[in-house]
């Protein structure tokens, strides 16, 4: 081979437009559109006369869309426990919760979400949520109604996470951090899950 044409070929291989491409020909992008989610992890609540329930498990399923490459809005209904932790009051004279300190609590929210690029596949996704949830047993009972009754009210909250999407195609994993208060019971409760997310 020449000279002239040995430095071409150099100068080619160092060109910036090859050195752009990574090795699959092919710049990653995310995969976005509809997806569902699913997530296992801890749920406790704050406040009442022991300040704080004793962990339990979490579950929550979604569905969602992915509206541009940073904003997302989902669906979800998740499900919790919220264990020794009065918020009725005790009992004049004992130490006895007036209702249930024990009460499952069943949300059914959206979200918004805004995906925030960290790195290469990896984003920050702040959200808020707003919804409707479920007590029951009802913790509370400002209406005097029966006590092993369920009460609704809305809830609202706040949340951040991580996703990283994976070099499997359609799949997505990370993890949340969610807060809601319970408007009316004024009970506080958090979840922190790990999540998987499958984007079709």
């Amino acid at each position: 081979m020449k000279k002239s044409q040995l430095a071409a070929a150099l100068a080619l291989l160092s060109s910036p437009a090859l050195a752009a491409t990574p090795p699959e020909g092919v710049a990653f992008e995310p995969r976005r559109g509809f997806y569902t989610d699913t997530n296992i992890g801890v749920f406790f609540t704050v406040g009442g006369e022991n300040a704080y329930s004793n962990a339990q498990t979490y579950l929550q399923l979604g569905i969602g869309y992915d509206l541009t490459e940073r904003l997302s809005l989902g669906a979800h209904f998740g499900l919790g426990s919220s264990a020794q932790n009065c918020f009725a009051g005790y009992l004049p004279g004992t130490e006895t919760c007036a209702l249930s300190d024990n009460f499952t609590m069943s949300f059914l929210d959206v979200s918004a979400a805004y995906h925030v690029r960290l790195m290469n596949r990896l984003y920050l996704t702040p959200k808020v949520v707003a919804g409707y949830t479920r007590l029951d047993p009802a913790p509370v009972d400002p209406d005097e109604h029966d006590p092993g009754s369920a009460v609704s009210a809305p809830n609202a909250g706040v949340g951040v996470g991580l996703e990283y999407a994976t070099g499997m195609d359609h799949f997505t994993v990370g993890a949340d951090l969610l807060a809601r208060y319970v408007i009316g019971p004024n009970i506080t409760a958090f979840a922190f899950f790990p999540k998987v997310k499958y984007t079709f």
